[in-house]
């Protein structure tokens, strides 16, 4: 199985008991992403994965508290999932995009997540019996005390320099959720037509969400 292949086997939310992902499986999804990030030959690139590695939970945290992918693991997953339904989505538009854009805004768009999550033990009654089981809370002290996106452009920048497109699709990634006041709405419409990719990338990060990943039941 080359690395195409996992990466399309990682679109099935693949996962061991309880919802956490099998060990082996998040040590292959790091190598897949780290083998592309390094792929762009980005200045800094290697600083940025050393922080992944070094200073986050980049690698284990989940890609939300309760919802998509929310098990050990469930953000890497997430990331690829966004690279291979983005790739698809650039191809089915005919519309040429470089490999290396489309691997910083796939895998980097939600680094705001990183250190973001914390695991708590609650308790709950089972058959008239209390036990207790793992749940993923958010933290409420912030390093970056900015929004989803702009906190992820921050962290990128630090690293590595984007490209202007770039920063586009991971600031407005979240589409029509990543603002409630009217100028992002009115911006957001300009910069879809102006710059279909950003949809195309909102598009593919729904999809991972909502139609390739799960939610582990607590």
């Amino acid at each position: 199985m080359d690395k195409s292949d996992k990466v399309s086997d990682i679109r099935s939310g693949e996962k061991g008991d309880g919802g956490i992902m099998e060990n082996e499986v998040i040590k292959e999804q790091k190598e897949t992403f780290i083998k592309l990030l390094k792929s762009t030959e980005r200045e800094g690139v290697d600083k940025l994965i050393n922080y992944l590695e070094t200073k986050t939970d980049f690698f284990t945290a989940p890609a939300s508290s309760k919802f998509h992918n929310n098990f050990d693991g469930g953000l890497l997953s997430h990331c690829l999932n966004v690279y291979k339904n983005f790739k698809s989505l650039l191809e089915l538009r005919n519309i040429d995009y470089p490999e290396e854009s489309i691997i910083i805004t796939s895998l980097c768009h939600d680094l705001c997540k990183v250190n973001y999550y914390v695991k708590e033990q609650r308790n709950r009654k089972v058959d008239g019996k209390w036990e207790s089981y793992d749940f993923w809370a958010t933290g409420k002290n912030i390093a970056l005390p900015l929004p989803h996106s702009s906190r992820s452009i921050r962290l990128i920048k630090s690293f590595i320099p984007l490209k202007f497109d770039e920063e586009l699709i991971i600031f407005y990634h979240m589409g029509p959720y990543g603002g409630e006041d009217y100028e992002y709405k009115n911006l957001l419409q300009n910069v879809n037509e102006r710059y279909p990719v950003t949809l195309l990338f909102y598009m593919a990060d729904l999809m991972s969400s909502y139609m390739d990943e799960s939610r582990a039941e607590n």
